[in-house]
């Protein structure tokens, strides 16, 4: 995202979709457990889910109890609970715990309240026609991003994605161009709170470089790059903004490197990005 000022932006919507400077929500405010509100233990409940995940889908009780820093009284409290609310599921014979398929209703819920998720499918889906390649949407949390829509290539075969993935946002091609769309402040709180990791031989692991590459793409208005976080994927990104230049997310559409090169994807992706990007912000407020 530009770090021009307002008065630099050109008032067409494909100008604020590649120079605009974001009014997108802030990071994560500071820490608010003291505030009267705060209900402490809905936060220990939520840290158990939290101990769960793809690479620890089972947990006994002391795993738990080792992952969350609470007390075994505690977790086993929390277990119990979560297991009557129908929340996690208890395995008598192997003494663990997983979460439970009830869930889904939290992220049903999601996927059909969400106002932004609404607005996007059509022009998804007509990405992912008109290119034949996985398309993606995804929202800002934090540092990170999270995947909450997704239509596969048919040619993925072994790359296992699916909703609710979350990943650090400036190592997603998408959360790159939702990033660089922010303000400075903003910007420079998320390149310094990234953990950079070598999650592949391309992947770029120097800030310095990162702020090059936001910059380039506050200018461009999309990122086009090579396997950051994935391996063997070429991918094209673009922002979406509403009425109020607040940027609400982004999407991406990629495919296998070994069949996709960085200027096949600009030839074939960049103008289907471009243009699903435009039309989910005009359908999203913007002008």
């Amino acid at each position: 995202m530009s770090e021009r000022q307002n008065s630099q932006r050109s008032p067409s919507l494909p100008e604020r979709l590649t120079r605009a400077v974001s009014k997108s929500r802030s990071p994560r405010k500071g820490d608010t457990r003291d505030h009267s509100l705060f209900v402490n233990s809905i936060e220990k409940a939520v840290m158990v889910l939290n101990a769960f995940s793809r690479e620890r889908p089972r947990l006994t009780l002391a795993a738990v109890t080792k992952l969350t820093g609470l007390d075994k009284s505690a977790a086993q409290r929390f277990l119990f609970t979560l297991h009557q609310l129908g929340l996690v599921r208890k395995h008598d014979e192997t003494k663990q715990y997983s979460l439970s398929p009830r869930l889904l209703e939290f992220a049903y819920a999601y996927t059909y309240s969400d106002g932004l998720i609404e607005r996007a499918q059509q022009f998804l889906v007509e990405a992912h026609e008109k290119t034949g390649e996985t398309v993606n949407l995804m929202v800002l949390d934090g540092t990170d991003v999270i995947l909450v829509w997704r239509i596969p290539s048919l040619d993925i075969v072994a790359m296992n994605v699916q909703v609710g993935l979350r990943m650090p946002a400036l190592y997603s091609i998408a959360g790159r161009a939702i990033v660089a769309q922010f303000p400075p402040k903003e910007r420079e709180f998320i390149i310094r709170a990234t953990n950079y990791q070598k999650y592949t031989d391309e992947a770029v692991t120097n800030p310095n470089e990162m702020r090059k590459l936001l910059e380039k793409a506050s200018k461009d208005g999309y990122v086009l790059s090579q396997s950051q976080y994935f391996h063997h994927e070429t991918a094209v990104g673009a922002a979406i903004i509403d009425g109020s230049k607040k940027v609400l997310g982004g999407i991406s559409l990629s495919g296998p490197g070994s069949r996709l090169t960085v200027q096949e994807a600009r030839e074939k992706l960049l103008p289907a990005t471009i243009t699903a990007a435009r039309k989910i912000s005009l359908a999203m407020g913007a002008y």
